[in-house]
């Protein structure tokens, strides 16, 4: 039987249209197949990694010509494999690539290729994902809207495109669901019947959902109809936790998949990560309460507010008995554990996880081993605790565990996991190894909010806070974002290094340093305005208009 390979320049998800005719041979109807993959293994098309899904399109002909277009499924890939047929043409296929339609909001670009590339791959892996329900993958036997990949997302996802009515639909679906079930959040929704109070059941930081994903729609948009339509579900997932959780901290005894994939787990095999998964639990149900009282207060509900404040005041001090010595000291002395900490003010002396945390990226080689939960918070926080140059160093990182990795191995979107692919191509696991996973392109939302400086000051962007850092190997970021109180640019570029490296003796962090200049200039919608905090700079109010300026700035050589 002929066979022919196509190859396509993204993973996408979508079928193909193609133009066919196969005559039938002594009355038997010939079969055409479509075999689909995300991967080529020694030149060789591959799909182990699908697990069960067949990924296939086979056509039995009528001897008429067809222009073939499945309607009644979609497939996740890269390459095709086409058998039987004698001669075909390129010119004859057509990717369909699909997805929800969701406008574009925000242009990220950057000096860096590598790094545009990863920016590129974060869109594809949106775009593969975001079809009706965000999808944690779209290829193998699984394509489910699992909610913890979705809540890490989804500040990315609204930077990069307007997710409003897609979120609201998917809160809704979540929302039904919880009806019933004492306002348990099941792990995929639609939960497609699978129970509940297993491990297809609910987990911290994938319920959390209910409460993470409104209060970043309401923080990009500005209405507040979104938090009055899902407030009852967050109340609900809360209230579901308190009733687990108990006198005797039922909630840490629960199933959790923790911060799932990290790299510092006991044993290779383990999937939880190496940080304590109650207390993950704990500070993932402490996060979610301290936005259900924000909710509360913005609505107006302030008995609701009290009690909310006061439940979280009370989860913090039952975190610090179990996790925390009398001094401060983290007894969870993970990356995750520390960002954590670090991230929610979890400890009663802040300045001392900031430097546990700093301490554990230096003894880890400032190489990451966070997982699901621990890396969307990573480089945010080692931004806000003034280390940035760690963060940009991991950002940048070309070798394994990093996001150029998988860049530099030819990666189209994000991977599930930080070596789905090994150094020399081959998979690394075809047990859970998915090539279109958007968790870790939440990596974007810190190229929004912190490198290029963007962030809503009032939600719905109609005061902003614009807070640049400046990075030599990126050499100029871009990025506008048009939100719903206007269009919003902000650009920044290296203009010139001043002194020799080999002839500079100071050290910031114990690194050598280097002078130079940045051109920063930024617009400011109508009737919006802005805080503006340029290193070294005193704060500026600036109005609606466009702005530049030049400043000297010290950064770290790498």
């Amino acid at each position: 039987m002929p066979v022919h390979f196509f190859v396509f320049p993204h993973t996408v998800s979508g079928w193909l249209r193609l133009k066919l005719f196969l005559p039938t041979l002594l009355g038997n109807r010939e079969k055409f197949y479509q075999l689909f993959g995300e991967v080529l293994q020694n030149g060789n098309f591959y799909r182990d990694n699908l697990r069960s899904a067949k990924a296939e399109y086979i056509y039995k002909s009528a001897g008429k010509p067809v222009m073939l277009s499945p309607k009644f499924t979609f497939y996740g890939y890269r390459y095709v494999k086409v058998e039987g047929v004698e001669k075909i043409r390129p010119k004859d296929f057509t990717a369909l690539v699909l997805y929800s339609d969701l406008p574009k909001l925000g242009t990220l670009v950057t000096g860096n290729a590598l790094l545009n590339r990863l920016i590129a791959n974060v869109e594809w892996g949106q775009k593969g994902n975001f079809l009706d329900v965000p999808t944690d993958c779209p290829q193998r036997d699984e394509r489910m809207g699992w909610t913890g990949d979705a809540q890490v997302f989804a500040p990315t996802a609204s930077y990069l495109r307007d997710c409003y009515a897609f979120y609201t639909k998917y809160l809704h679906d979540m929302a039904q669901e919880q009806k019933g079930h004492g306002g348990e959040v099941p792990n995929v929704v639609p939960s497609f019947g699978t129970g509940f109070g297993d491990h297809w059941g609910s987990s911290a930081a994938w319920g959390d959902a209910a409460c993470v994903i409104p209060w970043v729609c309401y923080e990009f948009s500005g209405d507040l109809s979104i938090l009055e339509d899902q407030y009852e579900s967050m109340r609900g997932w809360v209230e579901f936790i308190r009733q687990v959780d108990s006198e005797n901290h039922g909630w840490r005894r629960h199933f959790h998949f923790g911060d799932w994939l990290a790299l510092d787990a006991a044993s290779p095999g383990e999937m939880h990560g190496g940080t304590d998964v109650g207390y993950v639990a704990d500070a993932m149900y402490y996060r979610s309460v301290l936005l259900l009282e924000k909710a509360a207060g913005v609505l107006g509900k302030e008995e609701d507010k009290k009690q909310y404040g006061e439940l979280a005041k009370c989860i913090l001090e039952e975190i610090r008995k179990e996790y925390f010595t009398v001094s401060g000291r983290c007894a969870v002395p993970t990356q995750t554990g520390l960002v954590l900490a670090a991230a929610l003010k979890l400890s009663p002396d802040q300045k001392r996880v900031e430097e546990s945390l700093i301490r554990r990226m230096e003894e880890d080689g400032r190489r990451l081993k966070t997982g699901f939960v621990g890396t969307p918070m990573l480089c945010p926080t080692l931004t806000k605790i003034g280390r940035e140059d760690i963060a940009f160093g991991l950002l940048l990182n070309e070798d394994y565990p990093g996001w150029l990795y998988e860049v530099k191995l030819g990666a189209t979107t994000i991977w599930e996991r930080w070596n789905s692919l090994l150094a020399d191509g081959s998979i690394s696991d075809t047990g859970m190894n998915s090539l279109n996973h958007y968790a870790y392109g939440s990596v974007a939302e810190w190229l929004c909010r912190d490198v290029a400086g963007l962030s809503a000051d009032t939600p719905g962007f109609r005061t902003a806070v614009l807070v640049p850092h400046f990075c030599r190997e990126l050499k100029a970021v871009a990025f506008t974002y048009l939100s719903a109180a206007g269009e919003w640019k902000v650009d920044w570029e290296i203009l010139e290094v001043q002194g020799d490296r080999t002839a500079m003796e100071d050290t910031v962090h114990g690194e050598e340093i280097s002078c130079y200049r940045v051109r920063y200039r930024c617009s400011v919608p109508f009737g919006c305005h802005a805080r503006l905090v340029l290193p070294g700079e005193e704060e500026k109010e600036l109005i609606a208009g466009e702005y530049e300026f030049i400043i000297p700035h010290t950064g770290c050589l790498r």
